[in-house]
């Protein structure tokens, strides 16, 4: 509520402030080599009726990882290390990578965020724009979220759109839902993805009243979905 542009917006501080959601941000740094990397793992609000909360927390979300990975991205290079050196791994003094911008940082961010891939926050979070007027916003208002729209320069994918995957793959069964709202998002410029694990046996969640369950809990779901051989 520091911000000039939330300091009298109501929606706000009626709607958003009253949610106890979080996010964690990690920055990882190889001792070897100097490379960087950073993993943020977030939960956004469930409930269909406050769409435009999923999209503001995205949204601080999103906007909290920049500036992260920017002051990330002024930290100067660590000393490389010397490598053993043998036939096969020849001594190497090779300089750590610098990074001009956080947009050069690989980064993931993954977590459940009870959001389709239909919905606002998906197309946010994949197009790097959203309009001002988006109906997720539900005529609400939020400073220059809703007068400039969403912007981001980090080129987020997600881990199930690469081709022969999908982003209708289940991470939710309820009596009333089934659907995809957990995601792993990555920066295509400096990642690649290699593999998925696969969903969860249809035979095994018509056994069941949900999905997760005490069986698989949420950080199953979560675990599952992280990619495999990320590079």
């Amino acid at each position: 509520m520091q911000r000039q542009d939330f300091k009298k917006t109501d929606d706000m501080f009626n709607r958003v402030l009253g949610k106890d959601h979080l996010a964690v941000v990690a920055l990882y740094e190889d001792k070897q080599t100097g490379t960087r990397f950073i993993i943020a793992n977030a939960h956004i609000h469930w409930d269909p009726a406050y769409r435009d909360v999923k999209l503001v927390q995205v949204a601080l979300l999103v906007e909290e990882v920049e500036k992260i990975a920017n002051n990330f991205a002024k930290l100067p290079p660590r000393p490389p290390q010397q490598v053993l050196e043998s036939e096969e791994n020849p001594a190497s003094l090779r300089p750590p990578p610098s990074y001009a911008d956080g947009t050069k940082i690989p980064l993931i961010i993954c977590g459940d965020f009870n959001s389709v891939p239909q919905s606002g926050v998906y197309e946010f979070l994949s197009n790097g724009t959203l309009a001002a007027d988006h109906p997720d916003f539900m005529s609400h208002t939020y400073g220059r979220y809703t007068s400039d729209g969403l912007h981001h320069r980090l080129g987020l994918k997600s881990a199930y759109s690469a081709p022969g995957l999908s982003d209708q793959t289940l991470t939710n069964v309820t009596p009333s839902f089934r659907g995809m709202i957990d995601y792993v998002w990555y920066t295509a410029g400096n990642l690649g993805l290699n593999a998925v694990f696969g969903e969860v046996d249809e035979g095994y969640l018509e056994k069941v009243v949900g999905f997760p369950n005490a069986h698989f809990p949420s950080e199953y779901v979560h675990n599952r979905l992280c990619p495999v051989g990320i590079y």
